[in-house]
């Protein structure tokens, strides 16, 4: 029977303790490809705050270190007024030019062993860490 990843969007991965007060070029894994696949992300959905983040400011993309360019996703996305208590982030690339009007955007695909990830930019400034769901799409190669 196929994984069931291989049938539709859905979530890829789950990554707590994500450190949003790290250093500045801190990179985090959020997800691996598996061997013999490929993968596209849509969006990460970022909850469970451990304090409101205000200031955090954090890019997504390859998962790449010491190189510290793990932006091709999507970057400087800032954590602002997100409470800890009831509120949760989306990040996801816009589908919409500068005029609002609907196009379809360039997606990376990701292959096997790849890692997708997240880099801080700028720290919270206080400890703050968040818990992060991959979602996307698994095909076989």
């Amino acid at each position: 029977m196929a994984n069931a990843k291989d049938r539709g969007l859905m979530r890829l991965a789950t990554r707590s303790a994500i450190n949003l007060n790290a250093a500045a070029g801190s990179e985090m894994s959020l997800y691996q490809v598996p061997l013999g696949k490929s993968a596209a992300i849509t969006h990460c959905f970022c909850r469970n705050f451990s304090a409101t983040a205000i200031s955090a400011v954090a890019s997504f993309g390859l998962y790449s270190p010491p190189a510290g360019n793990c932006n091709q996703f999507i970057s400087d996305v800032v954590f602002s007024d997100i409470d800890a208590v009831d509120k949760c982030g989306i990040v996801q690339k816009a589908m919409s030019d500068l005029a609002g009007l609907p196009r379809i955007k360039a997606q990376d695909v990701f292959t096997a062993a790849q890692e997708f990830g997240i880099i801080v930019e700028t720290a919270q400034g206080a400890a703050c860490t968040c818990t992060v769901d991959t979602f996307g799409y698994e095909w076989e190669v």
